[in-house]
C-alpha cells in the first residue's frame, strides 16, 4: 500500500474524478485514504454509480457538464476560463512554467485544466513540498475550484455530476480553512 501524506491523496483522488468516468479503478484504489473526510459519503457514492450504473450513461452526463453540451458549455474545467474568460489564456504560460520548475511535463490536459492542478498539488504534498503547495492551492486552485464547484452543482445533468460538485465544494471549504489555519500559524 502505497503511503500518502497529509491531502496527497485528496487530491490525487480529484484529478482522478474530475477527468471523468473511466478512472474509476484509481479512485477506489484511494477511497480508503478519505474515510474521515467531510466529503467521503459523496465520493463513496460516486464510487459505488461508477461500478453499478451505465458506464456510457455516466459518460454522457459528465461530458455534458464538463466537456461538451450543446450550444454553451457551462463548466469548462480550466483557470484561464474562471480568471481570464478564455481558454489557453497567459496562465497556462506561468502552470507551464511552475510544472517545469519540478520537472514536470504535462500530458493528460491543458496545464490549467482542473485535473492537471489537482494532480500537481498531489505531488508537491507528497514528496513534502508542503509550504510549495500550500501556495500553489493559495494561488490557483482556491481562486477559482470553488466556482466551478458550485457552478458543477447549479448545471448537473444528473446525481452523478451533482455529486462531483458537492464533493468538490466541501473539499474545497475543508482546503480553504486548512490553508487559513496554517497561514495564521506563521
Amino acid at each position: 500500500m502505497t503511503e500518502y501524506r497529509s491531502v496527497s491523496a485528496d487530491y490525487r483522488f480529484f484529478s482522478y474524478l474530475l477527468l471523468g468516468p473511466r478512472y474509476r479503478h484509481n479512485l477506489n484504489e484511494l477511497l480508503e485514504y478519505l474515510e474521515e473526510r467531510s466529503y467521503y459519503a459523496e465520493i463513496k457514492k460516486i464510487s459505488e454509480m461508477l461500478e453499478s450504473q451505465d458506464y456510457d450513461k455516466l459518460l454522457t452526463e459528465y461530458t455534458s457538464c464538463m466537456v461538451n453540451d450543446f450550444k454553451e458549455l457551462k463548466c469548462p474545467p480550466y483557470e484561464s476560463w474562471y480568471i481570464q474568460k478564455t481558454i489557453y489564456g497567459n496562465i497556462v504560460e506561468k502552470l507551464m512554467a511552475t510544472y517545469l520548475k519540478y520537472g514536470l511535463n504535462v500530458q493528460k490536459e491543458l496545464p490549467d485544466h482542473v485535473s492537471t492542478e489537482m494532480e500537481f498539488t498531489s505531488f508537491l504534498y507528497f514528496v513534502s513540498l508542503d509550504k510549495e503547495a500550500d501556495e500553489f492551492v493559495s494561488e490557483h486552485i482556491l481562486r477559482w475550484v470553488p466556482k466551478l464547484a458550485k457552478d458543477i452543482q447549479e448545471n448537473a445533468k444528473g446525481e452523478y455530476t451533482r455529486l462531483i460538485g458537492v464533493a468538490l465544494s466541501k473539499f474545497m471549504k475543508s482546503e480553504t480553512e486548512r490553508i487559513q489555519k496554517a497561514h495564521s500559524k506563521t
